[in-house]
């Protein structure tokens, strides 16, 4: 089975997600912050990482820096509020780009895509 990494400061998205990925088939870890999120992969290999870039203390930018030092070739999701563009701009190296607008349907076919 596949393994995806939630990190989101927000319960109810992060709630709304594991359902979604549940639901097809997929294993769920979910990490409300930098330190949860990084003890989770040191315990744990993920097949994919879900990143919201706005979140306090530690910012999903400076998260993505984290994760690349653990795992150079982990592949990341970034989620947020901002457009794709924006994304882009402050995270280029990312698998994929997700606008919180598009719905959970098109957030769940991007995952899909990303674990193929």
């Amino acid at each position: 089975m596949r393994k995806i990494l939630i990190i989101d400061d927000e319960d109810r998205i992060r709630d709304i997600y594991c359902r979604l990925f549940v639901q097809a088939g997929i294993v769920v870890r979910r990490a409300k912050n930098a330190v949860e999120a990084t003890n989770m992969m040191i315990r744990e290999d993920m097949d994919l990482i879900l990143l919201d870039l706005k979140m306090s203390v530690v910012d999903g930018r400076t998260m993505f820096d984290v994760i690349r030092e653990y795992n150079p070739s982990q592949k990341v999701i970034v989620s947020s509020v901002y457009p794709v563009e924006k994304q882009r701009e402050l995270i280029p190296s990312a698998v994929d780009y997700y606008d919180k607008s598009e719905g959970p349907v098109k957030l769940l076919e991007k995952v899909v895509n990303t674990l193929i």
